[in-house]
């Protein structure tokens, strides 16, 4: 049985024939869900069909899988149908078909809310059957494994592979109606350690991008981990907002081979306009990446922006307060809460948020308000961007920290995300949430 998955994506980085793919390689990386499947499915003829990589692929399909993101909707039902008129059944899973099963009856023969490779055996046996149902539930993740040959493909990053040890939201209360973990899913399911450590030795790569929620969540897993691997020499890159909570975790990350740290958003905390004022707060900042330094490791700095008491002011005041806490590099997100939780339906019952959900990337602002519009949050947060991944500030933040870290990792662990993040930005096609 021919089965396609198809990853749409924006116009801003869609592939066109003889011109440079869009945006940087660190950024570019297969679909995640996409090589679950191609696990689950490597009895039959899967295509992985990627619009940033590649041309149409000349295949007649008996099932299509569409990822269906928030802000891809109506494109992907149009697009799906318009590259395969008339053939095959088509699939939906993703954030929308999750939060918006009843919407996409009219475009797809089935819809999947929830994580589908927990149940795509099933889905499998129905088509064969002709009794494909119309929508089914998958609340739970059981299936961790993947198939890494699509990660070998040219236009993807050839430096670093990816692997996810647990699924589901780790995040603290107030980030949870931001969270994408959650709508797919529910309930926090953690691969067996074992199992994850033999994973581990199996790819080839000797970088490996850690996409857990928050890798610390469950320390002892996370440290018996980075033990079970350490013979493989690999170098993590990993996220948590959890570092601080434990003063014997830093040497331990640093001797298991983690090289950059993603500070998730609460670690800035969730008062940053009047924070960022405070000397004590500044101070304590400032230390804690200082410490990440001295145990040769990278700091990144995700936050969370595009609120309705935010200024152009503070803007200027916040590139100046990351710089001086010597931030390796940030990722800026524009504050989109989930809809259906109840930040989402507080803001729309007041009339402060966008109802168009094309603009629900992470990378374009919601949110407004009569202090601030959606556009002048935009055009503040590429001015933060733009001051941040100057090359002015890229070099001098380079040579900064160079001497705790070490040469290699502010060439390769440093340097190379700062550019890939210019890249971007540059090129205005965002990077992956």
């Amino acid at each position: 049985m021919k089965i396609l998955f198809f990853n749409p994506t924006i116009i801003n980085k869609k592939y066109v024939m003889y011109e440079a793919l869009r945006g940087s390689a660190f950024f570019r990386r297969p679909n995640y869900d996409a090589m679950r499947i191609a696990y689950l499915l490597r009895e039959h003829d899967y295509t992985y069909f990627d619009e940033r990589i590649e041309d149409i692929p000349k295949i007649v399909p008996d099932l299509i899988i569409a990822n269906v993101p928030l802000n891809l909707s109506d494109y992907t039902a149009k697009t799906v149908r318009e590259y395969w008129p008339n053939h095959g059944k088509i699939i939906a899973f993703g954030f929308f078909p999750s939060i918006y099963p009843h919407q996409c009856h009219k475009n797809y023969d089935s819809v999947v809310v929830g994580d589908i490779a927990n149940i795509l055996d099933r889905i499998v046996q129905d088509f064969q059957s002709g009794a494909l149902c119309p929508q089914y539930e998958a609340l739970k993740s059981k299936h961790f494994r993947v198939d890494r040959r699509i990660e070998s493909r040219s236009g993807f990053t050839p430096i670093l592979s990816q692997i996810k040890t647990t699924m589901g939201c780790t995040c603290v209360p107030a980030s949870r109606d931001y969270c994408f973990e959650k709508i797919m899913h529910r309930e926090l399911e953690q691969w067996d350690i074992n199992e994850a450590a033999e994973e581990t030795g199996r790819i080839k790569r000797k970088i490996i991008f850690l996409r857990d929620d928050d890798f610390l969540h469950d320390p002892d897993y996370a440290v018996d981990l980075l033990e079970k691997t350490w013979r493989y020499k690999k170098r993590w890159i990993i996220q948590t907002g959890l570092l601080f909570n434990d003063n014997r975790l830093l040497p331990i990350l640093r001797e298991g081979g983690v090289r950059i740290i993603y500070l998730k958003e609460n670690w800035l905390g969730h008062n940053l306009i009047n924070d960022i004022n405070d000397r004590d707060y500044r101070k304590e900042k400032e230390l804690q990446i200082r410490k990440i330094h001295k145990n040769r490791m990278i700091a990144g700095v995700k936050i969370r922006l595009g609120f309705d008491n935010e200024t152009e002011n503070f803007y200027r005041q916040l590139c100046k307060f990351l710089i001086n806490i010597k931030a390796d590099f940030i990722q800026v997100a524009a504050c989109m809460p989930i809809p259906g939780t109840s930040t989402y339906t507080r803001l729309n019952e007041q009339n402060m948020i966008h109802d168009d959900l094309t603009s629900f990337d992470q990378w374009m602002p919601v949110v407004h308000s009569d202090r601030a519009t959606p556009q002048a949050l935009y055009t503040w947060m590429e001015s933060l961007r733009d001051r941040f991944y100057s090359w002015d500030s890229i070099i001098m933040r380079n040579i900064a920290v160079a001497r705790n870290i070490g040469f290699y990792n502010s060439l390769f662990f440093h340097l190379i995300p700062n550019l890939s993040y210019r890249t971007n930005f540059l090129e205005k096609v965002g990077y992956p949430p």
